[in-house]
């Protein structure tokens, strides 16, 4: 048991039947010491958001979910396909239940992949990944390193994000999975 002050986005709680993994947590404090905790789920059962709001204080079951490191295979038909590091069996994973993960998720990358009573729960990526721009306007003159200028890029995953106007086409940068932003710009063109 926790108490809902302690509750950290990525945890998992268990109200009723549900499974709610927490998103965000927002602290509001009241007057006379009181304290409310403002928490966004996502209904790990359900596939729904939910807003909950609770006392400082309240207690809350936490659950220890299973973890394993999972290999991505490939994607084939709305389904992704992944394999244990450890025992090799294979899953798979509809489009649906992936989430942003599929604005990321390359070939070969390693993921966790966090289950429940071998219920699904979450993929988590690595922080930052390495992608390919396929698309992007041409670099403009003057452009500096600064990266005030920015410009639309497509990814090697189909994704579109802001890059700084140096960056162009054929080069890898790396992303911040989490906010799904630009980090930096990793190497030169890679030549075919």
């Amino acid at each position: 048991m926790i108490t809902a002050m302690w509750l950290k986005s990525g945890w998992v709680i268990k109200i009723g039947n549900d499974l709610l993994l927490t998103l965000k947590k927002e602290i509001h404090r009241g007057g006379r010491w009181a304290t409310n905790i403002k928490v966004r789920f996502k209904n790990v059962i359900a596939w729904t958001t939910v807003d909950k709001i609770f006392d400082s204080e309240e207690k809350l079951e936490d659950i220890v979910l299973e973890r394993s490191k999972f290999e991505f295979l490939y994607e084939s038909a709305w389904e992704y396909y992944f394999m244990d590091q450890e025992t090799y069996e294979q899953i798979e994973i509809n489009v649906e239940d992936m989430w942003d993960a599929v604005n990321f998720i390359t070939p070969s990358l390693i993921v966790d992949i966090q289950r429940y009573e071998w219920r699904l729960v979450w993929v988590i990526l690595p922080a930052s990944v390495k992608l390919l721009i396929t698309e992007c306007e041409p670099g403009v003159k003057w452009n500096t390193a600064d990266g005030r200028v920015t410009k639309e890029a497509i990814l090697e995953t189909g994704y579109a994000i802001k890059v700084p106007g140096f960056v162009e086409s054929g080069e890898y940068v790396m992303i911040n999975t989490e906010s799904g932003e630009y980090q930096e710009k990793k190497k030169k063109k890679k030549s075919w």
